[in-house]
């Protein structure tokens, strides 16, 4: 029997884990299950300090109901105020990214709030896509939506729901070095700084 009949067929899409980066699922998840790698991310992202994060659940899937499309979130994080955190990392560009978004800010919501409880419970919920791609092709590194009312600007719906797209590719906008760092590293540049490195 020879050697290559013992060897298990590798699937096209598998990489072999010297080839993963960042931006691949498995490696993106296994660094940001790492506090000390997470907590910083989301302090750059976000400009404001954190105290402690817990991980709700890695890869945790949510099936609402048995014919309704399930999710499984890479990274579902809640912090020492019981704000919660979904980050993604996407790196195939698509057509349906507002509506991914869109459906996983209402799924995290129907997770979070029990039967019977007041929607006063819902907590502040941060959906935070990481894209390798610029999806809405304006150059930005980040892009910060809120509900907003489109007869007075000046008026903001104030459900706490917020999404974050990331863009790996950007060139415009005011961020924190050590995040234009990091996602020039998830865009494949040589890491600097001190938190890409």
């Amino acid at each position: 029997m020879s050697n290559s009949k013992l060897k298990p067929k590798r699937s096209k899409n598998i990489k072999d884990f010297d080839e993963l980066t960042i931006t691949d699922d498995f490696m993106f998840g296994a660094v940001m299950s790492d506090p000390k790698r997470c907590k910083p991310l989301l302090e750059y992202i976000l400009g404001i300090k954190i105290i402690k994060i817990e991980y709700a659940e890695k890869q945790k899937v949510i099936d609402i109901e048995y014919r309704a499309k399930g999710v499984r979130l890479d990274l579902h994080i809640i912090d020492d105020k019981g704000v919660v955190y979904n980050v993604e990392i996407q790196t195939g560009a698509n057509d349906n990214l507002p509506k991914r978004i869109r459906y996983y800010h209402d799924v995290l919501d129907l997770n979070l709030l029990k039967k019977s409880a007041d929607y006063e419970a819902l907590p502040k919920c941060y959906v935070i896509f990481i894209c390798t791609f610029d999806f809405f092709g304006k150059s930005r590194y980040m892009y910060t939506f809120k509900r907003q009312c489109q007869e007075d600007a000046s008026v903001y719906l104030g459900d706490e729901a917020i999404t974050i797209v990331l863009n790996t590719q950007g060139t415009i906008g005011d961020i924190n070095d050590e995040l234009r760092n990091a996602l020039r590293y998830m865009a494949g540049q040589t890491p600097t700084g001190k938190y890409a490195t």
